[in-house]
């Protein structure tokens, strides 16, 4: 436990940092796309952190003694890897710029979409739903004209325009362009995905560590924290950098760096 605590403690750091960060942005305005959008997952991953915090007994947010619902601690933690990642595919890598285009036209479309069947469910004004549905038939045209969207597979395609995905890859595509463990990834993301899900072998889990004790579990516990915290120490990096921000203690940077740098470590 005192490893997982060490952890804990470091992540708690980390979410501080990532806080930190996220409060230089208030009112800032930027003509750039890509390190507005960036701002926009800062401001989704932080209180994700906090969240995360809240599920770890141990945490300053809680008793050591504290039930573990180690369901929500992987769902949360499934959650910040997508972001991060999806954080990356529109704001970070490197394309050219009717690639990134294409990315944002997905960005868009996917709103709207989700937007439109939200406000249907809510009964929003029609005036303000015809608009949303004309600005996405628009995106919708666009995305199907544009060069990227017919080198996907017809299924890709198909799933974007029906707004099920707002992106050409998926996490794991996302992982190997990232030049990452791809491996591992797939490994742990499944191990979060079924304790998120309540399939049998997720019920299952539930009951075995109800009957065998939680040691498995509070091991799994620390590997995934591990995980989590490199790729938003990564993030917070990266938005730093691209935004030409300086840690304000060295002890900040030192942790940040140390966690970025295992996420591309062979495991």
């Amino acid at each position: 436990m005192s490893d997982l605590q060490h952890l804990i403690n470091d992540f708690d750091l980390i979410a501080e940092i990532g806080y930190n960060l996220s409060q230089q942005f208030d009112g800032v305005q930027t003509s750039d796309r890509r390190k507005k959008v960036s701002t926009y997952y800062l401001a989704k991953v932080v209180p994700e952190c906090m969240s995360l915090l809240r599920t770890l007994p141990g945490s300053r947010f809680t008793d050591s003694g504290e039930m573990f619902d180690f369901p929500s601690f992987c769902s949360i933690s499934r959650n910040l890897i997508e972001a991060v990642n999806l954080h990356w595919y529109y704001c970070v890598e490197r394309s050219e710029e009717a690639q990134v285009c294409f990315r944002f036209f997905l960005y868009d479309y996917h709103d709207y979409r989700t937007r439109i069947s939200i406000g249907e469910f809510l009964q929003a004004d029609e005036i303000e739903l015809e608009e949303l549905k004309k600005r996405c038939s628009e995106l919708k045209e666009r995305i199907k004209e544009h060069p990227s969207f017919h080198e996907l597979l017809p299924e890709v395609q198909r799933q974007i325009l029906k707004g099920r995905r707002c992106s050409e890859l998926n996490q794991s595509e996302i992982i190997a362009k990232r030049e990452i463990d791809v491996i591992f990834f797939n490994g742990l993301y499944k191990l979060l995905s079924n304790n998120t899900h309540s399939t049998p072998s997720a019920i299952n889990t539930v009951v075995h560590t109800r009957l065998h004790g939680d040691g498995l579990q509070l091991a799994f516990t620390g590997l995934v924290l591990s995980y989590v915290a490199s790729f938003i120490s990564e993030m917070f990096k990266v938005i730093g950098d691209m935004w030409g921000l300086e840690f304000e203690k060295p002890e900040s940077q030192e942790t940040i760096y140390t966690y970025a740098e295992s996420l591309y470590e062979v495991t």
